[in-house]
């Protein structure tokens, strides 16, 4: 490296809402990622150095660029408690080389940091760099400025432990934030959550209103276009229904041309990522197969049934239920059997398994 060389690498956003209270807090956010840009600029020496002045500038440079230790952070903190911008300046500029965890957050909390100054290490520690990496990364691999405080807000929306207050928190956003970056993922979660309650009608809304900020996000193309071929959503006119059924079709088929640029996910194995991969094309496939089903495309809708259910390795009682009704539609009703004894096992236990075994039970009987 030239002599007095330095390279500063200014992270630029992160994502998580509210205070960071408790450990229990600091463990979330350890779980969820998001996406970091970093600015690296070079300053070049502004005059001619002697070979020992360039050795001593070079030694000095090394030595200012190593990650603080846990120790040398904790002195850091004691040294300017009155002074939290120069210990984020430190931290900015070198990281860390420890990971935070209830351990090392209790040693550092006694230090003096406090919950400004935390999530400020979580982002310099090699997980939460790591991190950082994809949470703010769309879909399709690319990256999304946005303040702190948004970043935060989104990341508490994905956590939240239940529809209610997954939609309580995306509302909050949306008036706190309408022009935020982070909107159509906002949206997301909103639809996913109204998918949850069974209202159709909203998590149609809110699909869209996502893939008008971003008419890439995968994930908003999938939850739209499943929602949109169930029997509930498909009111109205012929035409209406038509007009539903194009939406879905095109908005699926687009869907599985974008997951070929997925990526995977901080700590995510090769393994892990197919799967996670899989599922989301499986559900892709499963909405190509319904739109067939309603346009009496049997042929079609086989085809993309056995897709959905080749695409996972956990398909779903609903996937085999749907391929025994394409089979049922064209008179084969022994791989229809067959396709409903493997939804039931599926779906034992659970209130479905009932209505499959009704279903299995009329076609032995035909």
């Amino acid at each position: 490296m030239a002599a007095g060389l330095v390279w500063f690498c200014r992270a630029i956003v992160f994502m998580r809402p509210g205070n960071f209270q408790t450990s229990a807090r600091l463990r979330v956010l350890l779980l969820v990622g998001g996406s970091l840009i970093l600015g690296i600029f070079f300053t070049l020496p502004s005059r001619c150095q002697s070979p020992a002045e360039s050795t001593e500038s070079s030694v000095t440079t090394q030595t200012s660029l190593k990650p603080l230790t846990l120790d040398e952070l904790v002195n850091l903190i004691k040294q300017h408690k009155k002074d939290t911008q120069a210990v984020l300046s430190s931290v900015r500029e070198r990281s860390v080389d420890f990971d935070l965890d209830e351990k090392t957050e209790k040693k550092l909390r006694k230090a003096g940091a406090d919950d400004q100054l935390l999530p400020e290490i979580w982002k310099a520690t090699p997980k939460g760099k790591a991190s950082l990496a994809s949470l703010l990364t769309t879909p399709t691999g690319n990256d999304i400025e946005a303040p702190a405080a948004q970043a935060l807000a989104l990341q508490d929306i994905q956590a939240a432990g239940d529809p209610r207050s997954a939609l309580e928190l995306a509302g909050d956003f949306e008036k706190k934030y309408p022009d935020s970056s982070l909107l159509s993922y906002v949206y997301t979660s909103e639809a996913r959550a109204h998918q949850d309650q069974g209202s159709l009608d909203q998590a149609i809304e809110s699909a869209r209103k996502s893939l008008k900020l971003d008419s890439d996000n995968t994930f908003s193309l999938i939850i739209l276009a499943v929602a949109l071929t169930q029997p509930k959503a498909l009111k109205g006119s012929s035409q209406e229904v038509a007009a539903r059924l194009q939406e879905a079709d095109s908005d699926a088929t687009r869907a599985l041309t974008l997951l070929d640029k997925l990526k995977s996910r901080p700590g995510e194995t090769d393994d892990q990522f197919q799967q996670r991969k899989g599922a989301l094309a499986a559900d892709a496939h499963f909405a190509l197969g319904s739109v067939s089903m309603q346009r009496e495309d049997y042929d079609r809708a086989l085809t993309q049934y056995q897709l959905a259910i080749a695409s996972t390795s956990k398909p779903t009682f609903q996937y085999y239920y749907r391929l025994a009704e394409a089979y049922a539609s064209i008179g084969e009703t022994s791989k229809a059997i067959d396709a409903l004894r493997k939804a039931s096992d599926l779906a034992r236990g659970t209130p479905m398994q009932k209505y499959v075994d009704d279903f299995m039970a009329e076609l032995r009987s035909r």
